[in-house]
């Protein structure tokens, strides 16, 4: 017979790192990855209420880029900044980063292309 899934209140912890992950734009397999925590173990903590140990904590705030307390539900959550509206492109630019400096310099040379040839389509609609 399967087990049924415990329904936690919207306010519990596992809510929270859900909602925190997806706003993040990972997979559970993704902040898995990100942060040595098993997929596993990832899923086990979105599905309870009560707080993992403290370690993890850390390391799920620090991956998910908040702090323990906003995680452990102690605080309010910050509202979205400016410019982390798109946490794909965000993640996107945490991966170019790791880049050796000469892939990184053409990526960006590709990238200025593309967006100068916006800024001049640009300017001749505008004309």
């Amino acid at each position: 017979m399967p087990r049924k899934k415990s329904v936690e209140p919207a306010h519990s912890f596992g809510h929270r790192l859900a909602a925190m992950r997806q706003t993040a734009g990972l997979s559970q397999r993704q902040l898995a990855k990100q942060t040595g925590i098993s997929q596993r173990m990832i899923a086990y903590y979105e599905g309870r209420a009560a707080l993992p140990p403290g370690h993890v904590l850390t390391v799920l705030a620090e991956a998910l880029g908040t702090s323990v307390d906003q995680l452990a539900g102690t605080k309010p959550l910050r509202p979205v900044a400016e410019g982390r509206s798109h946490p794909r492109l965000w993640q996107r630019f945490r991966q170019i980063e790791k880049l050796p400096m000469r892939e990184r310099k053409e990526l960006f040379s590709v990238i200025d292309a593309y967006l100068e040839r916006h800024r001049l389509a640009q300017m001749a609609k505008a004309s």
